[in-house]
């Protein structure tokens, strides 16, 4: 599998449990699901086995720039 084919599977993972947890906390009041989506990424970054553990969060920096960018452009097409 390519790097390309990867990462387009991974992403389509990504929105698939996306979906599931958007169904599991519908309903919830914002600053609950602001407090699980938070809890899941601390979870995640601490629980890689990075070689020089202060790579979490430089991985973590390009992740949230990332997924600011996503917002941005998911945004910019619901106003137009």
């Amino acid at each position: 599998m390519s790097n390309e084919e990867q990462a387009e599977r991974d992403a389509n993972v990504g929105r698939d449990a996306a979906t599931m947890l958007l169904a599991l906390i519908d309903g919830v009041s914002p600053g609950v699901a602001y407090n699980i989506i938070g809890c899941m990424t601390v979870s995640v970054f601490t629980a890689i086995p990075f070689v020089n553990p202060r790579d979490a969060v430089d991985e973590f920096d390009h992740w949230a720039a990332y997924t600011r960018q996503l917002i941005a452009d998911e945004i910019k097409e619901r106003l137009q």
